[in-house]
């Protein structure tokens, strides 16, 4: 309870001196969490959200005073359609906010290895520049490695406006002020983790919580209620017969829509497995290719090699090291994606019993 008194006091003074020249000094630590609850209060489109709820909200309790039936029943189809409308919005919210969340550590990322990249050029520019002094190199390896060197800055320096654009994005997306200086606290994100659970558990826990099959068994179970009220003696044939028809129906609507949330958690489920597999590789050859470019720098030293191998290796690396964190999260975004379909909120490893 203090921990969480404290994070709203911070907010508060974030959001109060906003417009002051002592915003930015005040770094704001976000969990997941906590973001989605600073989203949730300030959001702007989330806050329309919102007003669209309290009117239906106001309305119902209007009908419920006034007590005309015709006047309460639209109140309440009202008001159902809107608490339908605030749920699916929360949840969107959540998910939008959990997505940039990690977007945002990515470009965090990409910025450490863009620095490494550009760190790498110019300790290698500054090695050429003895060797050049010292007559064992041409004036073409100096160009070379120089341009190595400035395509590294400006990649660094690209990754790092791309940052300043996702913070302020992921600020707007909170409703905070744009030039507020966030700190995300849960780094773990960034890490891999596997998925383990098994498609027949993953299609189980789906279908209990698919919106799709559940409206599908609203349908079904009015359906045969429909068709218990017809069966009464005092109703002609031909609508117990109308009935049984609409019940067929619901059934087969229902099979229908288990049938397409099988085959979209199938698909779901392989591709993640598709993807962890293409990260475990990317790993391997990011670990082989440092492992080269320490074995082309040794020759380098020894003078067996020009420049131009050691430049490749530079920047094929670095490649390498982008693409992989592009890749993680993407993996991570359906990973989060398939474990919300089954009702699971698990971040950092799966929490079921074998």
């Amino acid at each position: 309870m203090r921990r969480s008194l404290s994070f709203l006091v911070l907010v508060a003074l974030v959001l109060g001196l906003g417009a002051g020249p002592k915003a930015a000094a005040q770094p704001l630590e976000l969990t997941v969490e906590q973001a989605a609850e600073l989203a949730l209060q300030h959001n702007l489109s989330y806050r329309l959200a919102t007003l669209d709820w309290e009117s239906a909200k106001a309305n119902l309790e209007r009908a419920q005073i006034v007590g005309d039936a015709d006047m309460l029943r639209e109140a309440e189809k009202e008001w159902a359609q809107a608490e339908k409308t605030y749920a699916e919005k929360t949840k969107e919210l959540k998910d939008q906010v959990r997505s940039a969340y990690q977007e945002l550590l990515q470009s965090e990322t990409t910025v450490e290895n863009a620095l490494r990249a550009k760190e790498r050029a110019e300790n290698q520019l500054a090695m050429d520049e003895n060797k050049f002094k010292a007559g064992l190199l041409s004036s073409l390896d100096i160009e070379r490695s120089r341009n190595s060197l400035f395509d590294a800055e400006h990649r660094h320096q690209r990754a790092v406006i791309d940052l300043e654009t996702k913070r302020m994005r992921f600020n707007e997306l909170l409703g905070l002020p744009l030039d507020t200086e966030v700190v995300l606290t849960e780094r773990l994100l960034l890490a891999f983790v596997p998925f383990t659970w098994d498609l027949e558990t993953c299609f189980e826990l789906a279908l209990a919580l698919d919106a799709s099959v559940a409206e599908a068994r609203e349908r079904l179970a009015r359906a045969q209620e429909a068709v218990l009220a017809a069966q009464s003696p005092f109703t002609p044939r031909v609508e117990l017969e109308q009935a049984l028809v609409s019940e067929e129906k619901a059934k087969i609507q229902l099979q229908q829509a288990e049938q397409a949330l099988y085959f979209r958690i199938r698909g779901d489920y392989y591709a993640l497995l598709d993807q962890a597999h293409a990260l475990e590789l990317a790993a391997r050859n990011i670990e082989l290719e440092r492992k080269a470019l320490q074995a082309e720098q040794s020759k380098y030293q020894a003078g067996v090699i020009s420049n131009a191998d050691i430049v490749a290796k530079q920047e094929r690396l670095a490649q390498l090291e982008q693409e992989y964190s592009a890749s993680l999260l993407q993996y991570s975004l359906a990973r989060v994606k398939l474990l919300q379909a089954m009702g699971q909120q698990e971040e950092s490893g799966e929490q079921h019993a074998d």
